[in-house]
């Protein structure tokens, strides 16, 4: 059914299937559309799970471009349990459309060049609607035409979608343990991670420090300094993915500065503070 109160039947070869884009486009369902009830389907003369246009009423009637040239197919009867053979189109019913109905399949012949078409995933991060004059008539916004004669403005909608814009980066930058920001687009610059504070009291010194440095420099780091254990934190920081995470600790401290890793490769290394300050102030490049 069309959100306009339309009842349409769909048709298509038994090895294809009907791309509902297409066949909203096709019927021009204002609203869309939405599977037909039991009572619906039947008041129409037609058997559900047995349905086809075969002596169905008050319904439109839409055939893709190869079921309409495909002869002596097998159709439903209308009948629980029956079928019928040799269906041709217009012999034995009449299209009301026909018209490219069907979903792309890996394999098939591309249009235009004839190669094998192949099919991947991918996600919409841009889109670009045609409005026409649907708003502009109402709201009286037209300009002046060389005839020198006012005409509404036809209008067009261009967008990119910040959200899908982060889950394509996501999904290209990111391992078992989890999001592998780019430099370029990571929420923060950096992951800072204090532990052992209970062992050693100068790591929330450190730890503050270094937060302040960032902070003064202008630069955004994420800074936990939950009580938590060194798991749980170091965990969250794989997950959250910072390019670099920054760990002070008792070990680090002793070993004479903070560990360092890089997300992306797992590399680690022990950097003087000082060194790291630098590296938070944009002094020096992040160590490779």
């Amino acid at each position: 059914m069309t959100g306009d109160g339309r009842f349409v039947v769909a048709i298509v070869r038994g090895d294809f299937d009907v791309n509902e884009t297409k066949l909203v486009n096709a019927v021009k369902a204002v609203g869309g559309i939405r599977p037909a009830q039991v009572e619906e389907i039947k008041a129409r003369g037609i058997e559900p799970g047995y349905g086809s246009p075969l002596g169905a009423r008050d319904a439109l009637i839409v055939v893709a471009e190869l079921g309409a040239r495909s002869p002596n197919l097998v159709a439903g009867a209308n009948r629980a349990g029956w079928h019928v053979r040799n269906v041709n189109v217009p012999r034995d019913f009449t299209p009301d459309v026909v018209t490219d109905l069907t979903s792309a399949r890996a394999g098939d012949a591309c249009p235009r060049c004839g190669a094998p078409v192949r099919l991947s995933k991918g996600i919409e991060v841009g889109n670009i609607f045609k409005l026409g004059t649907d708003f502009s008539e109402p709201l009286g916004a037209t300009y002046l035409g060389e005839d020198g004669q006012s005409h509404p403005i036809v209008m067009g909608s261009y967008g990119i979608g910040v959200g899908r814009n982060v889950a394509c980066i996501v999904e290209a930058h990111h391992d078992d343990k989890g999001i592998v920001w780019p430099a370029e687009v990571a929420p923060y610059a950096a992951h800072l991670v204090e532990i052992g504070l209970a062992r050693e009291p100068r790591v929330r010194e450190v730890a503050e420090g270094l937060h302040q440095v960032a902070l003064d420099a202008g630069r955004e780091i994420l800074y936990d300094d939950r009580d938590e254990s060194p798991g749980v934190k170091f965990t969250d920081a794989e997950l959250l993915g910072m390019p670099w995470i920054l760990t002070v600790s008792p070990r680090s401290l002793a070993a004479g500065g903070i560990e360092v890793t890089q997300r992306a490769t797992g590399e680690r290394s022990t950097r003087p503070i000082e060194n790291v300050e630098a590296m938070l102030r944009g002094a020096e490049p992040v160590p490779a």
